[in-house]
């Protein structure tokens, strides 16, 4: 099947150039041409004045914890229909919101995969997913989402069972989730235990995602060959050095930390720990920022809020093109996916927005239009 949209601006390709009056030709839920053009011309006008771009994909989020409930946290303890119907919620809002694609990582019972494969085989409708299954964390050590494992054959055996139910990650918790009240970042994993899930996910072409916010978690990370390192809120000087030697990704989610709308949702000891090392986490970022790591960008299950994260990165000294590149054209070369950008070849995961995105502020958090693999979902 071949439409035509007609688009009075777009941002295209992976430089996000913007151009104005363009044919975008979709066959079969790819992008088959992109060209100036009239709008009688085309199958379907968008509406004039807004901006076409590529869909947000988030690369940080868990399906059925939803940081938008109270008690949020508490919730992972649910049975399992009752996180799967949460999941399903969640799967609805984000599209609804422009979010394309998204990467969870850490569920319980599997859910994750059944979503991903009923999205897959049109099931179900939603952004499309890659999961990591169950989290693994150490019994002493912090995860929500994850499950407690000690000594490197059980966590052998986790990344094996992850594998066996056909997860695309592999996700460990290897360090607090808040900073340190003192200067020490504990560290609940061995070096052995990070090293065996690398090598399991290797063997079978998977990727790895660690839970870090930096100390001598992040060193056995960047060593051990640990693909992306998520949060990283409380890096120095040192832990940069040793993300930009081995070329690991940083996914940012610094709305845990900037935004407050999320503190009354959480318990009391989290939200005073995020003001309490608020300025701190800041400077902090800002160093790994500057640093200009490969990165990505996540909401961490703030679900539909993915937009925010935006204006953070901007706070934290990164350009506003540079943010949007990391919810679209850097996810989707993290996931190697043919997706993130809006240009021939790639699938035509497309989102309008009526303020320009590259000069607006929140500009993506008011979406007109979502298209999903050629089909109008919105």
């Amino acid at each position: 099947m071949k439409t035509t949209l007609f688009t009075s601006r777009l941002l295209f390709g992976k430089d996000l150039e913007p151009r104005d009056n363009q044919l975008v030709v979709i066959c079969d839920g790819v992008i088959e041409s992109v060209r100036a053009g009239q709008a009688s011309e085309a199958d379907l006008v968008l509406k004039e004045g807004d901006t076409l771009l590529p869909g947000m994909i988030d690369c940080h989020t868990h399906l059925a914890l939803d940081a938008r409930i109270p008690g949020h946290l508490g919730l992972m303890e649910d049975s399992e229909a009752k996180q799967t119907i949460r999941a399903l919620q969640v799967v609805k809002d984000n599209l609804q919101a422009g979010i394309t694609g998204l990467r969870a990582v850490g569920d319980r019972y599997y859910l994750d995969v059944l979503l991903r494969d009923m999205i897959a085989t049109h099931q179900l409708q939603g952004p499309w997913m890659q999961v990591a299954g169950i989290g693994m964390k150490g019994v002493h050590g912090h995860g929500y989402v994850g499950k407690s494992f000690s000594g490197t054959e059980e966590f052998r055996r986790q990344a094996r069972l992850n594998m066996y139910n056909h997860t695309d990650w592999l996700k460990i918790f290897i360090t607090a989730g808040a900073p340190p009240t003192e200067s020490v970042v504990n560290c609940f994993l061995t070096r052995e235990e990070v090293q065996t899930v690398v090598q399991e996910a290797k063997s079978c072409g998977l990727k790895t995602s660690a839970h870090c916010i930096g100390g001598q978690g992040l060193r056995y990370c960047t060593e051990e060959g640990i693909d992306v390192v998520d949060h990283c809120y409380w890096v120095d000087s040192t832990d940069i050095d040793l993300i930009k030697k081995h070329g690991t990704t940083v996914c940012f989610t610094p709305g845990v930390f900037l935004d407050d709308t999320r503190l009354p949702l959480c318990p009391e000891s989290h939200a005073t720990s995020v003001i309490r090392t608020r300025s701190e986490v800041i400077r902090r970022l800002s160093s790994l920022v500057v640093s200009n790591p490969k990165f990505v960008i996540g909401s961490d299950a703030y679900h539909t809020y993915l937009y925010k994260e935006i204006e953070y990165m901007t706070q934290l000294g990164m350009s506003r093109i540079e943010a949007i590149k990391g919810i679209t054209v850097y996810a989707g070369d993290l996931m190697g996916r043919k997706v993130g950008s809006l240009e021939e070849g790639y699938l035509a995961d497309l989102i309008t927005v009526s303020k320009d995105p590259l000069s607006c502020k929140n500009a993506l958090g008011n979406v007109n239009f979502v298209m999903r693999e050629g089909v109008v979902v919105k």
